[in-house]
């Protein structure tokens, strides 16, 4: 069967065995290229392994499902209180230490499986996992329904948390670098930036935009932050004090109270249905994996969210 993975700066597709071992077949419908993929492939990172965690398909008694790419050692303190994002204890990441999704045929644990609603289409069900990324931003930071919402950036993350925080109820303006994006969001609900925030999500995480986080932020505001700051962090530091923001950073998904973002990310894809067309820009067999990556990093090319469907031929 197919795969994609990167090495040395280089995407490749190639011929690999079926998957073995114990847990749950799944066919594979859609796997996402996400920022990360883009990061380490920019730093020439080597990954043996298939990549993708973000991934949904059809197991092989025909459950519809998406994946949740941790499996985490479920005995830690971390896990044992739901913090199994923090798991160091041999927890393994999909698409990162093992195979990941961009292929045809999986081989995971039934724990890592999220049932869709019949609502939701398989092949877009990849987005479940930026959409639980967002959710555990605003989980975390006791997100209410009238909070006043402010999203930094109009990639995936930023288009997801539109979409998850009109799902909590909240009203919701975005900034966008890209016209297209832009037009994204609106067609979720937001309105543009204007004014002061409850949460200022940063899903950009540089300093222009943590610059701009922060000045539309509340006095006692959460910062959420969901971009990678590659550079660091460098905030405004008088305002930041002066005002008391509280600062996140969020990493992944984990469950709090013994709700799993997952569950609720799927919630959203289901009581969102046009998450999927507005969000996937384009599709890609796994055959043209040059091709999906390019796209994938060339913001003239107004892409979104870029994904593999391995059943295009």
């Amino acid at each position: 069967m197919k795969a994609v993975s990167y090495a040395d700066g280089k995407v490749k597709t190639s011929v690999i065995r079926k998957p073995t071992g114990d847990g749950v077949i799944v066919n594979v419908s859609s796997a996402g290229i996400c920022g990360s993929d883009l990061h380490l492939l920019d730093s020439g990172a080597h990954s043996p392994h298939v990549a993708g965690h973000e991934i949904s398909g059809i197991t092989s008694n025909g459950k519809r499902v998406a994946i949740e790419p941790i499996i985490p050692c479920s005995k830690c303190d971390y896990c044992r209180i739901g913090n199994y994002h923090l798991c160091k204890n041999d927890s393994k990441g999909m698409g990162m230490t093992i195979n990941g999704g961009m292929t045809e045929q999986m081989i995971v644990p039934e724990s890592c499986l999220i049932e869709l609603d019949s609502r939701v289409p398989v092949k877009d069900a990849c987005l479940v996992e930026p959409l639980a990324v967002a959710i555990h931003g605003l989980v975390k930071t006791d997100t209410k329904n009238n909070d006043r919402i402010a999203v930094i950036g109009g990639g995936t993350i930023g288009i997801c948390t539109v979409a998850a925080a009109k799902y909590l109820g909240c009203e919701v303006d975005l900034y966008a670098k890209y016209d297209h994006q832009m037009e994204a969001g609106i067609k979720l609900g937001a309105g543009e930036l204007k004014g002061h925030y409850d949460r200022v999500i940063d899903c950009v995480g540089n300093e222009a935009t943590l610059k701009l986080s922060i000045n539309h932020a509340k006095p006692g505001a959460w910062l959420v932050l969901l971009g990678i700051p590659l550079q660091g962090i460098n905030l405004p530091g008088l305002k930041t004090i002066m005002n008391e923001i509280k600062v996140f950073p969020s990493i992944m998904y984990s469950s709090t109270d013994g709700v799993r973002d997952f569950e609720i990310a799927a919630k959203v894809l289901a009581a969102f249905p046009e998450i999927g067309k507005t969000i996937i820009t384009h599709r890609f067999s796994l055959d043209e994996s040059e091709e999906a990556f390019r796209v994938a990093g060339d913001k003239t090319s107004e892409s979104i969210k870029v994904i593999f469907d391995p059943n295009i031929s």
